[in-house]
């Protein structure tokens, strides 16, 4: 794995937010205590479940820094796909991190040859002729059609929706995570991936996310809420504490538990701090008894 994204010049004006800069910074410390804790950005002898979550991890690492580059340019409503994608990413490695044996492992390896096999299978004969053409290998496997059997087979770990799936894996916490880093997930699948998938869907519930407010010059312009960039990053660098503390945890296993909940400590305050400006904003914005006519 490469060294962390250096993107950070390239941040736009929310950066310099409070609230937007504090759960940035939350997010750039808990990659940088994560690759820390696994011993630097070089890995080398990894066992098959150390690099499949180095993979998941750069991954990680890349949307979650999409995400800082979006909010920070008030980008909010492509920056909610990515949180939405962030989620997931959670999820579904926390999951697997989870078991007691390797059955889920398993389907999720065997589904890259299911999906790899559809998407080969349904492209049009230009397009796989215009592969031959550019000389792309192609693996002789992905011409032979799968049996029902063996696409069943190969297609279980896409039968565990993600909502069932979160659900199942709160059941499953324990003390082998950070305590303090350590909580449910099941219950910002509606505010985070129900939500945002709007986004994705391009349903009119995105498009009403979109309101009139006013600029710095006075202007009223077609936007999201400028709450928005805020509650984005909080969300994201949440969801970046839980994942970094789990996986060092339970794929490398290095115990920095002080640390991760040191860092979530931070994040509970800002996060308090947040909520609190913006009952305060909204209060103000309220005309009170008095000068109502």
């Amino acid at each position: 794995m490469p060294t962390s994204p250096q993107f950070i010049e390239a941040l736009g004006p929310y950066a310099k937010h409070a609230p937007v800069q504090a759960f940035c910074d939350i997010s750039k410390n808990c990659f940088e205590l994560f690759h820390e804790s696994i011993g630097g950005h070089e890995r080398q002898r990894e066992t098959p479940r150390e690099h499949l979550t180095t993979r998941m991890l750069y991954i990680s690492e890349a949307t979650s820094s999409a995400i800082r580059l979006s909010v920070t340019w008030a980008l909010s409503l492509p920056a909610m796909s990515l949180v939405r994608n962030r989620y997931e990413q959670v999820v579904r490695h926390s999951w697997l991190m989870h078991q007691s044996d390797n059955a889920e492992m398993v389907k999720y390896l065997g589904f890259h040859y299911a999906k790899a096999s559809k998407v080969y299978s349904q492209l049009d004969e230009a397009t796989r002729n215009e592969l031959l053409r550019m000389n792309v290998d192609v693996d002789e496997w992905l011409t032979e059609k799968l049996t029902k059997e063996q696409r069943h087979y190969l297609e279980r770990w896409e039968k565990l929706d993600l909502e069932s799936m979160v659900k199942k894996r709160d059941t499953l916490l324990n003390d082998d995570v950070p305590c303090r880093a350590q909580r449910e997930l099941a219950d910002l699948y509606t505010p985070v991936y129900r939500q945002f998938s709007s986004v994705s869907h391009f349903d009119m519930y995105s498009m009403n996310m979109l309101g009139l407010h006013k600029s710095p010059n006075g202007l009223f312009v077609l936007a999201p809420d400028p709450w928005w960039p805020a509650i984005l990053c909080l969300y994201t660098s949440l969801l970046d504490l839980i994942h970094c503390s789990e996986a060092s945890k339970l794929a490398y296993r290095v115990d920095r538990q002080a640390d991760w909940a040191s860092l979530f400590d931070r994040w509970r305050g800002y996060r308090d701090r947040v909520i609190d400006r913006r009952e305060h904003s909204a209060d103000e914005a309220e005309p009170n008894a008095a000068t109502k006519e």
